[in-house]
């Protein structure tokens, strides 16, 4: 059996972990779908394709293993937590996973207000302040998420161009709820609501963060692609 073919060479390749990432900018960007948890599309001179990857380390280089050929740029994106307590909530991160000179010139051209600097990794979602603020000082990153170490990796290991492109959602002094819904469609939101009442209101006081984050990353990401 043959692998499908994922993304062309000249392709610039979106990762985002959740529904809750891909779905705003699979309708800022206009992208089409293009497979099981893929859509494709044009901004400005690149082709892009987005994948959702799954939450995790391991799921993004499942995801990634789906790519056939050499893209011109991975980017991964989403939401990340803040680790330094200066950091809000649609602050953008950006860090060079490896060297993607286009990519960080795009940045200045396309005038994106940006903190640079390094996101650190994590096997789970750090849910209280105390963790995230440890990680802070330990690590000196200004974020953290699940899947961008996964995707420094693999496009290191083919000399690809990587870049994370996150956006703040929870602010290092913000507790998250201490479990997640196990999937993202409306039955396991309402059985996570059923069986978790105590960390509902958690869950529910990131659903206007959520908003806050999503249009942020959207907006900054067409500015981005239309600078490339």
């Amino acid at each position: 059996m043959t692998k499908a073919k994922t993304a062309q060479a000249t392709d610039v390749v979106l990762t985002a972990a959740t529904c809750w990432e891909a779905s705003p900018l699979c309708a800022d960007l206009r992208l089409r779908p293009a497979g099981q948890g893929m859509w494709s599309g044009r901004i400005g001179n690149s082709p892009v394709t987005l994948m959702r990857t799954g939450m995790g380390a391991q799921a993004a280089g499942t995801a990634l293993s789906r790519i056939d050929g050499s893209p011109s740029l991975i980017i991964s994106t989403g939401f990340a937590g803040a680790l330094q307590p200066d950091l809000r909530t649609g602050d953008i991160i950006a860090e060079e996973l490896s060297f993607c000179p286009a990519a960080i010139a795009a940045l200045s051209r396309g005038n994106i207000h940006h903190h640079a600097g390094s996101i650190a990794h994590s096997n789970k979602v750090l849910t209280e302040p105390g963790e995230k603020l440890a990680l802070g000082r330990s690590t000196g990153a200004l974020a953290v998420d699940m899947e961008s170490s996964a995707i420094r990796a693999w496009a290191q290991e083919r000399g690809l161009a990587a870049l994370a492109l996150r956006v703040i959602l929870d602010e290092a002094g913000r507790a998250l709820p201490r479990s997640l819904p196990t999937g993202e469609d409306a039955f396991s939101l309402a059985c996570y609501a059923a069986l978790n009442p105590l960390s509902w209101p958690r869950l529910a006081a990131l659903w206007p963060l959520q908003r806050r984050a999503a249009a942020a990353l959207t907006a900054t990401m067409r500015a981005f692609l239309e600078a490339l």
